[in-house]
């Protein structure tokens, strides 16, 4: 029963994203659910009034009152089903929006490890945003569809039992077989999306590397077309194949409760036929009664046993689009603290594995950093740089062992941590805006003319002021693949403006720049290496890099090695030990001199 929480967390969750007047159309469709039977009694009505007609037994303007009362209730039926039509497309389109809100703060606000799939967290929140938020959003209307649908059966039920309580009977015994059968398939159809989804989302995965503009050099230079078209046609292969399969199972099944249901009907037809030239007195509108609600008493059966079976399996819908919600957050968007005004960093022994592997990223890691410091972060690709920038940024947690900032550990502060560091990731973002609002997203608070001058110094010394005069709007150009203009940046401007995003905020007391020059040429390289103390000012700040013409503008360099620090000191101690740092400066340097 534990369960059912669920089901009640969904209505009530459905309740608050219905309009008021879509509540109280659902509300009056209850009402709605006598029309039927009221239909079916005035169509034997009308058609028993039209005999009569014929045999001169009533007058005309009788007849035609039936008629237009019948005609009355179809265009009332017509009318409520349009309104009702209308509303449901809008409570449709808030809950995609309720659905699609839920998703991106789910991607934005749990720990990264989930985004790598921990947990099979994309493979969850894919049928979370496809098929488990419909579900959870719809609870209030299945339910109140599901009352209108019984007071229904029973209006249909009292009118065929005054005909014959055999055709009652057998209608609903044989409404069972389709309503086991229709259980069985939601629950298949819920497995079938739960595991294959993946081949359906990795099919779309490979379409996008088809239409992805970075991609598009690759496919035409490499002749790549038959590789990736061979990949996705495994993907949607598999997927479709086993949706295929699914597909032909169930209309098979479908085929044969619905022959079953079918002759059933026209046996009932016969029956009643029978039963009308026995007794003639009961005239054509009995005949016509049992036509119409026979039919409608068969559907309204199979949905009643339907969704009242399914609750199952829709509370499996609605428990993972509830779990998901509940999925651990980071309190970092909850509030903003007042940033540090030092940083002094410490990690004691720390062991850090990624998600679903059993490799050591960080093994018995071991660092101090104080205030003040520039340092550089060199080793070879895997040996820990980045991970070590993860930890102190907040966005993983230690293994084991303790990473901590002003004393304090990492995780649990990760507010105040990230509103003291300021970064440029190595993959960083480039959005769809104004240069101005690229640079100054990391401190939309910072403003005034002081701001303004700072921020033009800022692009003088990064070198991106060349950037904004490229452009006609200067900092209020829109950028980007959309631009109207129709000119993105290059990687190298791309990459002065995440330079100038992070060194924009001022109230950070700690800088990190991963791979800040990686896509410069040698004569902008040099510029911010040249400025480098006066941007960087008394800041803290960790450069990592491959590139150790760094190493001329720090004054520690920490050298990885295995998820360890092998060597610490400064260029002049390291090339004096003859170590890893030695050989990796000597191996590059013998590239820049003849």
């Amino acid at each position: 029963m534990s369960k059912f929480k669920y089901y009640r967390k969904a209505i009530a969750l459905s309740i608050t994203l219905k309009s008021r007047m879509s509540l109280i159309v659902s509300i009056l469709g209850l009402g709605m659910a006598f029309f039927p039977m009221l239909i079916s009694l005035q169509l034997a009505v009308f058609s028993d009034g039209a005999q009569s007609l014929y045999q001169g037994e009533v007058a005309f303007r009788v007849v035609l009152i039936s008629l237009l009362v019948l005609i009355g209730l179809y265009i009332a039926q017509t009318i409520f089903s349009f309104i009702s039509s209308y509303y449901s497309t809008e409570d449709s389109l808030r809950i995609n929006e309720y659905i699609d809100k839920q998703a991106l703060m789910l991607f934005s606000r749990v720990p990264l490890k989930y985004i790598e799939n921990h947990d099979d967290f994309l493979k969850r929140v894919n049928l979370f945003r496809a098929y488990s938020g419909n579900k959870a959003t719809g609870g209030i209307a299945l339910i109140l569809n599901w009352i209108s649908n019984l007071i229904a059966f029973f209006s249909i039920v009292f009118i065929l039992w005054l005909v014959s309580p055999w055709i009652v009977l057998i209608i609903l015994v044989t409404c069972i077989p389709a309503a086991i059968l229709t259980m069985m398939q939601k629950n298949e159809t819920y497995d079938n999306r739960l595991y294959f989804s993946q081949y359906g989302n990795l099919s779309l995965h490979m379409s996008y590397r088809f239409r992805h503009d970075p991609g598009q050099k690759e496919l035409r230079f490499f002749g790549l077309y038959p590789y990736l078209n061979k990949l996705w046609k495994g993907y949607v292969g598999t997927w479709i194949g086993e949706r295929q399969k699914l597909t032909r199972k169930h209309t098979l099944g479908n085929g044969l409760t619905d022959l079953l249901r079918n002759g059933v009907y026209l046996a009932v037809i016969i029956i009643t036929a029978i039963g009308i030239f026995a007794n003639p007195d009961r005239g054509i509108g009995s005949l016509m009664l049992v036509i119409t609600a026979a039919g409608q008493l068969q559907s309204i059966t199979t949905r009643l046993l339907v969704d009242a079976t399914g609750i199952t399996t829709d509370i499996r819908y609605m428990e993972d689009f509830f779990v998901l919600l509940e999925t651990e957050k980071e309190a970092y968007e909850a509030t903003l603290q007042t940033p540090y005004e030092k940083a002094d960093v410490v990690f004691r022994d720390v062991d850090f594995c990624y998600p679903n592997s059993e490799k050591k990223a960080l093994d018995g890691f071991n660092v101090t950093i104080r205030q003040g410091e520039k340092i550089a972060v060199v080793g070879a690709n895997g040996s820990g740089k980045s991970t070590f920038i993860n930890l102190l940024c907040g966005l993983y947690e230690p293994t084991s062992g303790s990473a901590e900032m002003n004393g304090v550990e990492i995780s649990a502060n990760t507010a105040q941590v990230r509103q003291s560091v300021s970064v440029v990731f190595q993959n960083f973002c480039k959005y769809e805006d104004t240069l101005r609002n690229n640079i100054n997203i990391s401190a939309p608070e910072q403003t005034g003319e002081d701001n303004d001058a700072f921020l033009a110094e800022l692009l003088q010394k990064v070198g991106a002021d060349e950037v904004v005069a490229e452009h006609e709007n200067a900092l209020d150009e829109m950028i980007g693949v959309f631009a109207e203009s129709g000119r993105n940046l290059s990687g190298g401007q791309w990459q002065k403006i995440s330079i100038a995003r992070a060194l924009y905020r001022r109230h950070a007391c700690m800088y990190i720049l991963d791979e800040p020059t990686a896509a410069l040429d040698p004569i902008s390289e040099a510029r911010i290496y040249r400025n480098f103390a006066e941007l960087t000012g008394d800041k803290t700040t960790i450069l990592i890099s491959h590139r150790l013409g760094i190493t001329s503008v720090v004054d520690r360099i920490l050298v990885f090695d295995e998820g360890k620090i092998v060597e610490d000191g400064s260029h002049e101690e390291l090339m004096g030990q003859g170590g890893l740092y030695a050989d990796m400066y000597k191996a590059q340097a013998k590239w820049y001199v003849e």
